[in-house]
């Protein structure tokens, strides 16, 4: 109910620019469908902010006061490359601003890097992790990994076990999850397998995961480097997310000057332009397109083209009267994904393909 709300208000509100831009061409000719000469480069960006804020579930951009060191945002990203799953390239490249094709799937997926708030001490380290998400999807967790910074102390020729449990909240009792062994003087990165717990943990929807790490042998020596800039603990996940399927219908060519017909429109924006780039690490922009063009009878769709975010809009352009004589819009008929990695509004880096955002074919409705 509450997305549904959102919608309406993401609609509403585009229904106004748009119902403005109606107003300034009321001398114009009357027989055309609005999207026949939109070029308001305004309202193109507030449409492709608006929609990118919906798919990603978000109700505002996410406010960055304490941004991630970047060193430890370099090292995060680094053990995300290298636990990526490449069983049937789920993610896709990492060509961010490539224009390449992408397959169709009814399921989006993403990779979440999330940083720990830590309580450090000698004996133990409690680590706790912050997400959010929309309790209507299902998550299906395909890896999920803790990765530390351990370091041994100890000199001789016993071994320290280093164990990691969960806590179970609000009663605060533990459940030993894994434990590793540390060689005397050893140091480095260690990895501890958590998959079935963050299934478990969005399973029953919950939104912060309490972690404690302690030693058993190290005779109260710091088993851990204190976190700081490239040493914080972290938490790399992939996952699959239920969407709706989406169908594609005809294609259509780009604009050129000798038609004026119904065609696509290529623009595009760069996020430090609208001052998105403090929030999305990659890419460094978006390519909007847009539909644009005359539709005459000859050329409108057929019956059951795929209702889309552009279409609902011009829908309700319809049926608020913005132009009466509307009968057939130039709008998308085929739209590929986009490949984002931004930063949640709790700090976690999230890299996402949201589907159905950047056009590449235009028809009639």
């Amino acid at each position: 109910m509450t997305s549904q709300f959102q919608r309406e208000g993401i609609f509403l509100y585009l229904l106004t620019l748009l119902g403005a831009w109606a107003a300034s061409t009321q001398g114009g000719r009357r027989s055309e469908c609005p999207s026949c000469g939109v070029q308001d480069k305004d309202v193109m960006i507030e449409v492709a902010k608006q929609q990118i804020l919906q798919k990603l579930h978000l109700k505002e951009r996410p406010n960055i006061t304490h941004p991630i060191p970047r060193g430890a945002v370099v090292n995060a990203l680094r053990k995300l490359h290298l636990t990526k799953p490449r069983m049937d390239g789920l993610f896709g490249s990492s060509n961010w601003d490539s224009d390449g094709d992408t397959s169709e799937t009814d399921q989006q997926s993403y990779e979440i890097i999330s940083f720990a708030e830590t309580d450090y001490n000698k004996s133990s380290t409690k680590l706790t992790f912050q997400f959010a998400r929309d309790n209507e999807q299902n998550v299906h967790v395909l890896q999920g990994h803790l990765w530390v910074f351990l370091k041994s102390n100890m000199t001789g020729q016993d071994s320290q076990t280093i164990r990691l449990h969960m806590i179970q909240e609000p009663q605060g009792s533990r459940t030993l999850v894994s434990q590793k062994y540390l060689e005397p003087g050893w140091s480095g990165w260690q990895t501890f397998s958590l998959k079935q717990i963050l299934q478990d943990f969005f399973d029953e929807e919950n939104k912060s995961l309490k972690l404690e790490l302690d030693c058993e042998g190290c005779q109260n020596m710091p088993f851990m480097v204190n976190p700081n800039d490239s040493h914080q603990p972290f938490l790399v996940a992939q996952a699959k997310v239920k969407e709706r399927s989406h169908h594609i219908a005809k294609r259509s060519l780009k604009c050129d000057q000798n038609s004026n017909l119904c065609c696509r429109k290529d623009y595009y924006v760069e996020f430090k332009d609208i001052g998105w780039n403090d929030w999305i690490i990659k890419p460094e922009g978006y390519q909007i397109n847009y539909c644009m063009g005359l539709c005459p009878m000859h050329v409108a769709g057929a019956p059951g083209m795929a209702a889309s975010f552009h279409t609902t809009v011009f829908n309700l352009i319809k049926a608020n009267n913005i132009h009466t004589a509307v009968s057939s819009c130039c709008v998308p008929t085929k739209r590929r994904p986009l490949s984002m990695l931004y930063f949640d509004r709790n700090n976690n880096i999230v890299k996402t393909d949201i589907p159905d955002m950047i056009v590449e074919a235009c028809g009639c409705s």
